[in-house]
């Protein structure tokens, strides 16, 4: 660990996890096909990835699993933009004049209180319609989790079995194929530390603003989002292809800057062990935005060892930070995150 005293304004969240054979993010079925997500690289390569939406439902998933309550999604008629044209009656002031013609959509939003729901208030909402419009930008940003290695077309083949078929070979359904995957995955996520429970540039519509969170609450709130990613679970298809998508191998950072600083950054090599190198270039680079670093992993999880060290260069000289086990990893991240939450 390493630690420098200023302001915090951020905190960078990265981890990667593995899996033997999954299918966690599918895309459009092609026929029979179901296929994965994935995104073409320049050379034609495909890599896949679990959507960022996709990991936002995870961790809204686990919330409520820990038993936190959540805000519920509702579909409601809106009166939206002006649009088109009417003629006005006849006989009045505006006679031979044309006005818009207001018109209803219907929208999903959830309750749009982050004063009372977590997912409200760490995740933003929007809600929009001419007489209502409600937004808050997330506090936390969610990338993609992305695989380091190319998709190699593999699939597994699936039969739907009905007892028609069983009696008779020609009365069977047909055949699908999932397409699935052997990868390991990267996740980044940003913490804005000056906007939890914080809610003055928001928007609400006919609704007054609620008042700042005390500081308890902020707290516990970023507790619940470290102990989310900590667990996390889900995935498509989880009953053929039980995933753990839990991280294996995690790089925390508090900053005094609000950047990603390990998007991009961080590499593995064929081997299939976590380039610590990129690890330690990564650090050096933003040394400067550095209060706080803790690094850990799963003893062995991508051939990174529990207590291997890690060294970079800074202003000051020589840094260097003990690899922890991933539990120890943990509380040391939660414990530093809620310090840096400070009365307003």
């Amino acid at each position: 660990m390493s630690e420098k005293k200023t302001d915090s304004k951020c905190l960078s969240i990265a981890f990667i996890f593995k899996t033997s054979v999954g299918s966690i993010n599918s895309s459009f079925t092609e026929e029979n096909v179901s296929i994965v997500k994935k995104v073409t690289l320049p050379n034609g390569e495909e890599l896949p990835y679990v959507s960022a939406q996709a990991m936002r439902r995870y961790l809204r998933d686990k919330w409520l699993e820990m038993g936190l309550e959540i805000s519920p999604v509702n579909r409601s008629a809106v009166e939206a933009e002006l649009e088109g044209e009417v003629e006005v009656d006849e006989g009045t002031k505006e006679e031979g004049k044309k006005r818009p013609e207001p018109r209803e959509v219907m929208i999903a939003s959830s309750e749009c209180k982050p004063e009372k729901y977590i997912d409200d208030d760490l995740f933003g909402f929007m809600r929009s319609g001419r007489k209502d419009i409600r937004k808050r930008t997330s506090p936390i940003k969610v990338s993609p989790a992305i695989a380091f290695f190319p998709f190699r077309g593999d699939r597994d083949l699936g039969v739907r079995m009905t007892e028609e078929g069983k009696r008779d070979p020609t009365q069977m359904m047909p055949p699908f194929e999932t397409e699935v995957y052997y990868n390991y995955f990267f996740c980044n996520i940003l913490v804005d530390l000056e906007r939890i429970g914080v809610f003055k540039d928001d928007s609400y519509g006919k609704d007054k603003r609620p008042g700042e969170l005390p500081i308890e609450k902020k707290r516990e709130r970023l507790r619940a989002l470290i102990g989310a990613i900590r667990d996390l679970w889900g995935g498509g298809k989880q009953a053929r292809f039980l995933t753990d998508i839990s991280p294996k191998f995690i790089l925390y950072s508090r900053q005094n800057s609000k950047k990603p600083i390990f998007l991009e950054r961080i590499k593995m090599k064929d081997d299939e062990t976590i380039d610590m190198n990129s690890v330690a270039e990564a650090l050096k680079d933003e040394s400067g935005l550095l209060q706080k670093v803790v690094i850990g992993a799963a003893n062995g999880f991508g051939g990174v060892s529990v207590g291997q060290q890690v060294s970079y260069q800074t202003e000051q000289g020589t840094s260097s930070i003990n690899v922890e086990d991933i539990g120890n990893a943990f509380d040391d991240i939660t414990k530093d995150a809620v310090s840096a939450i400070k009365e307003s």
